[in-house]
């Protein structure tokens, strides 16, 4: 929609000032949407070429979803699940925990020496026996029955060849990527990890890779396709997936508020931009009332980097390995691997793993001269 033309009424009038009414009582997404705007800056601009009115004069400043033009509702129907009956093993008496796996860069669909389908497949096996390892091990000492799985985006690589998806470097196009390769394997996932858990809440944010065109609305993205087709599936019981409405979203785990988002909105140098994190973590610690913790993919290696006083910083690793965009870009040679931790309710995470999802990345045990 071009952003010189106006749904607005003529200012002054009744249905004018009704519009400025409801936008301070919260309801701007809806208003832009009723009157036909299908982004929030379209929005603004005519707010403040027809009323001289900005946007931050009227809206509440937490109000951040973009309004999406209505869609028919789909649901997106799976085989008959059998789930076994959740039976917690043995636990030991402390506190109970919350357990958190992220998930991210997957890049499902991509080809390189040493990826294909049959190796995500493998590698995400992996990272779901490790996870009920560490489980099992934590449970020894104190009850975990929740589980909060984050996907953290590129978990399929899409097919834009200015982001790496060229000829000969995928497998299969976009709609196979998603429906036929990663779909199964998440739902499996999660389905599977429904058997060990009270509870399994999924959230997701979408990566760049997803994206179907630079010229495109950011949410006409495959991740977000994908993230919607499980939203509709026929999750078992105790099975929540919440879709994005934004670049980010802010999960709350035992009390704490986590920050996750892909990474691709700090811009790259040749290597991790530490600098440039801290600055965004910084900037959107006091957009978003405060965090305790940030989780971020993109940037193909897992690091825990304390940011301040008060926020720390998880960077997950990818489980594609020699992509040749990211050595480009980032220029490093990934380890695929994915993080898990847990979550106290008065001490925030209290224990971290990197899982490696692949034994071939394993070091090499060299003795000491």
């Amino acid at each position: 929609m071009g952003t010189n033309k106006t749904y607005l009424p003529p200012k002054d009038t009744k249905e004018a000032g009704e519009i400025i009414r409801r936008c301070k009582a919260g309801e701007s997404n809806k208003v832009l949407a009723e009157l036909g705007y299908t982004t929030r800056k379209a929005f603004s601009i005519a707010l403040l070429g027809n009323y001289g009115v900005r946007v931050s004069e009227i809206c509440p400043t937490r109000e951040r979803v973009v309004a999406e033009s209505p869609v028919p509702e789909v649901i997106i129907k799976t085989p008959a699940i059998k789930v076994r009956k959740y039976k917690p093993s043995h636990q030991g008496k402390g506190d109970p925990e919350t357990q958190v796996v992220l998930l991210g860069d997957h890049h499902a669909g991509e080809k390189t020496p040493t990826y294909n389908s049959s190796v995500y497949k493998k590698r995400l096996e992996n990272i779901y026996q490790s996870t009920l390892r560490i489980n099992d091990l934590h449970r020894h000492l104190y009850p975990i029955d929740d589980l909060v799985i984050i996907l953290l985006g590129d978990m399929v690589h899409g097919e834009n060849p200015r982001q790496g998806a060229k000829l000969g470097a995928t497998e299969c196009g976009a709609v196979d990527q998603v429906y036929d390769l990663a779909f199964p394997e998440l739902f499996s996932f999660m389905k599977y990890m429904r058997e060990s858990f009270k509870t399994v809440s999924v959230y997701g944010v979408w990566g760049n890779h997803g994206r179907v065109s630079m010229e495109s609305p950011e949410t006409s993205n495959w991740d977000n396709m994908l993230y919607k087709a499980l939203a509709k599936s026929s999750l078992p019981d105790g099975v929540t997936m919440i879709p994005p409405t934004d670049f980010c979203q802010m999960v709350n785990i035992n009390g704490f508020g986590f920050l996750c988002y892909h990474g691709d909105q700090i811009r790259m140098s040749n290597g991790v931009p530490y600098f440039s994190q801290r600055r965004h973590l910084k900037d959107w610690y006091f957009a978003y009332d405060g965090f305790a913790y940030a989780c971020q993919g993109h940037f193909h290696g897992d690091d825990y980097l304390r940011i301040s006083s008060k926020t720390k910083l998880f960077t997950n690793g990818p489980l594609v390995s020699d992509d040749p965009y990211a050595l480009a870009k980032i220029g490093t040679s990934t380890i695929p691997s994915q993080w898990t931790f847990g979550v106290h309710n008065r001490t925030g995470v209290s224990w971290a793993y990197a899982l490696t999802a692949d034994q071939a990345f394993f070091p090499e045990r060299r003795e000491c001269k």
